[in-house]
């Protein structure tokens, strides 16, 4: 019964519409697509929204998706903003790893207050904006998550 009313309690606070896909989130000027089972936040942080996996059973991580809205003081590409962004990661996570990157993503490892993850961002620049949407997984689940990751991002609009 919580988890019924939290989950509604979720859902109200950003524009959901439920299609054959899953669930599509609107907030602002933002939309993505999740897959049915996932839930949506709006936040009050950096993050503009938190995307939340299905809780499973004997799992101690709950994968999740975050959107970040970062005005910059000059325009970046792509490529600079995540070589900057991984200076930046590398002073938080210890035993950083960079596993790979392409033209628009890279995928981390690390550990962040003792929690081993796993994370594939990606990057959206508009002007002096970076859209960053991150996906984080513990390192045993990644490969797993990836596609439904990758999915999700192909979904989003801005």
């Amino acid at each position: 019964m919580k988890k019924t009313i939290l989950a509604l309690f979720l859902l109200m606070l950003a524009g959901v519409a439920f299609c054959e896909n899953g669930m599509e989130v609107k907030i602002d000027n933002y939309s993505i697509t999740v897959p049915a089972g996932w839930m949506a936040q709006r936040t009050d942080s950096s993050a503009l929204f938190i995307l939340y996996s299905p809780l499973e059973e004997n799992d101690d991580f709950q994968e999740n998706g975050n959107l970040s809205i970062e005005q910059l003081p000059s325009k970046y590409s792509v490529k600079g903003y995540l070589e900057a962004s991984r200076e930046y990661i590398k002073t938080i996570y210890s035993n950083f790893n960079l596993i790979e990157t392409k033209d628009n993503y890279q995928i981390i490892a690390g550990e962040i207050n003792g929690t081993k993850v796993q994370q594939i961002q990606f990057v959206f620049m508009k002007g002096n904006v970076a859209n960053v949407l991150t996906f984080t997984s513990n390192p045993e689940n990644f490969a797993r998550y990836l596609d439904t990751f990758k999915k999700i991002q192909k979904s989003f609009k801005y």
